[in-house]
C-alpha cells in the first residue's frame, strides 16, 4: 500500500543572538493542520521539527529518513520555514561561487547545512516516488545588516553569514553573488517563475533568488507569507488543484496581501500539471 508521508521543519528560535524569528512554528501547526483537513494525511504520517529540536543532525536524518524510505507510489512532502542564507562554495561546483545553505537551530558557520548535500539526498530518490519541496525561506540578494525589532510587521528569512559582515566592515567585496536556490542554476538565470525542468523532486520555493522571504503579521498572528498563502490556497479549494494552480493561487494571495515575493515552481513539465500531493503516474 502507497504511503503518503510529511516532514515539516520550522524554526523560530536560533543559538544566535539576534537571529530569532516569529512565524515558522506556527507555518508547521498551519501546513500540519491543512495536511491533514484537506490532503488526507494522517497525524502518524507527519512528522515535525521546531525550535531547539530542529539541529543539523536532526533535519538531516529525518530528510534521509523520508527520501529513503519512499518506494514506488509514495506521496512525500518537505517543508522547511527558517532562514537561509548562502557561503562561499567549497568545492567548485556553482557557477555563482556561492553554495547555498539551510539555518537549523545550532547552525555552524564552519559546517554548514549545504545545498550539495540536499542535492545529493534528493537524487538517491527511487524511481515513482512523488516529493515535494517546499521551501519558506529567503532566496536572497540583499546584502542588509539592519536589526529588526520583535514588532517589525515583516522580517526578512535571510541570515547574514561572517564572510558578509567582514566583507561590509573591511570594503572588499565578495567575489560571487549573494543568493540562495536548492537546484544550481546557470549565474545570471532570469526567466519565468514556473520552471520546467529534469529533477526528482517538485520544488515550491518562497520568492526570486533577489527577493527575500517574509516573515510577517497576517490576519493576528505571524507566519511566513509563501506558507499562508499555499495553505490558504489548500483551503481554498479543498487541496483539489494542480501545482501550476497553486502557483497562481499562491501568487494572487501574496500581491493582494501587498507581498513582493514571487514564489518559484521548478519540476519536471508532467508533475507542474499534476495534482497536489498526487502520486506519479
Amino acid at each position: 500500500m502507497a504511503n503518503r508521508k510529511a516532514l515539516l521543519i520550522g524554526i523560530n528560535r536560533y543559538q544566535i543572538p539576534g537571529a530569532d524569528l516569529r512565524g515558522c512554528v506556527n507555518d508547521v501547526k498551519d501546513m500540519e493542520a491543512a495536511l491533514a483537513e484537506v490532503c488526507g494525511l494522517r497525524p502518524a504520517d507527519i512528522q515535525t521539527l521546531t525550535d531547539l529540536g530542529a539541529t543539523k543532525k536532526a533535519m538531516q536524518a529525518g530528510i534521509k529518513a523520508l527520501v529513503k524510505d519512499g518506494r514506488k507510489g509514495d506521496v512525500l512532502l518537505l517543508h522547511y520555514s527558517g532562514h537561509g542564507s548562502n557561503v562561499p562554495d567549497d568545492n567548485g561546483d556553482e557557477a555563482d561561487h556561492r553554495d547555498e545553505i539551510l539555518c537549523p537551530t545550532d547552525l555552524d558557520w564552519k559546517d554548514p547545512f549545504r545545498d550539495d548535500w540536499l542535492r545529493s539526498t534528493f537524487d538517491t530518490l527511487r524511481p515513482g516516488v512523488s516529493l515535494t519541496v517546499v521551501m519558506d525561506c529567503c532566496h536572497s540578494g540583499t546584502n542588509t545588516r539592519a536589526i529588526h525589532p520583535p514588532d517589525a510587521p515583516v522580517v526578512p528569512r535571510y541570515l547574514p553569514n561572517p564572510w558578509d559582515i567582514m566583507a561590509t566592515e573591511s570594503g572588499r567585496k565578495l567575489k560571487g553573488k549573494v543568493r540562495g536556490r536548492l537546484r544550481r542554476t546557470p549565474h545570471g538565470k532570469t526567466g519565468p517563475d514556473i520552471v520546467a525542468v529534469k529533477m526528482p523532486e517538485t520544488l515550491i520555493a518562497g520568492c526570486r533568488d533577489t527577493q527575500t522571504s517574509a516573515d510577517a503579521y497576517i490576519n493576528g498572528t505571524y507566519n511566513g507569507a509563501l506558507t499562508w498563502s499555499l495553505v490558504s490556497a489548500l483551503r481554498a479549494t479543498a487541496g483539489k488543484l494542480s501545482y501550476r494552480e497553486l502557483h497562481a493561487r499562491s501568487l494572487a494571495l501574496l500581491s493582494k496581501g501587498r507581498y513582493d515575493q514571487v514564489p518559484q515552481l521548478e519540476g519536471r513539465k508532467a508533475r507542474l500539471e499534476a495534482a497536489f500531493l498526487s502520486a506519479e503516474a
